[in-house]
């Protein structure tokens, strides 16, 4: 065999073992089940404590899911806000470390737990998010689901008889009205977040 055949060979082989090696990390550092799609559901607030946090896990029932997944030991309760910081919700997921203090959230696109660059909470004055977290443990961390509070302004355009003038009536919708419930006038809807860093 040529020299240059035998390095040539041994660089084959090198590049097989690493290929099928990473294979195999990939396989073991999987963070997500597709399982977990089917669980995620909106909800109005997430619990604030570890005891309220075991309630709604009993409640959501996730180890029903687990057998689903490929390491269904790893399926556990989550409540989070989403990856636009405009909602929270219940989701059975594999825990995820947190990193850099930032917010724990879904994200729909890849169905995985992932610290939210959207957020900071560690410059928050109350519990602020260490460096490192555990996904499971974003109840210590409630002001992350305040984010999704948002002050909402929303104008109405009132019709009159004749349909020419109209009207123009700012009004706040409360958290239990739609803007479904006025079926007669325009809903124009301006969204502000507010967040105040130290």
């Amino acid at each position: 065999m040529h020299p240059c055949n035998c390095s040539l060979f041994r660089l084959l082989v090198l590049m097989c073992i690493v290929l099928h090696g990473i294979g195999k990390t990939t396989e073991a550092f999987r963070t997500s089940c597709e399982v977990t799609r089917s669980t995620k559901q909106v909800v109005d607030d997430c619990p604030d404590s570890e005891e309220k946090w075991k309630e709604r896990a009993a409640i959501k029932n996730c180890t029903a899911f687990a057998s689903q997944c490929a390491e269904p030991e790893r399926l556990v309760y989550h409540c989070l806000i989403n990856q636009y910081v405009n909602q929270t919700l219940e989701v059975c997921a594999y825990a995820q470390n947190i990193v850099f203090g930032l917010c724990a959230s879904y994200s729909f696109s890849g169905n995985s737990i992932l610290q939210n660059l959207r957020t900071n909470c560690s410059a928050f004055k109350e519990k602020p998010c260490p460096n490192f977290y555990r996904s499971d443990k974003a109840y210590n961390y409630p002001q992350c689901y305040e984010l999704t509070k948002k002050s909402t302004t929303v104008a109405y355009i009132s019709k009159t008889m004749s349909n020419q003038d109209k009207t123009i009536v700012p009004t706040t919708l409360s958290s239990n009205e739609s803007s479904n419930t006025h079926e007669d006038r325009c809903v124009y809807s301006i969204h502000f977040n507010f967040v105040k860093c130290a």
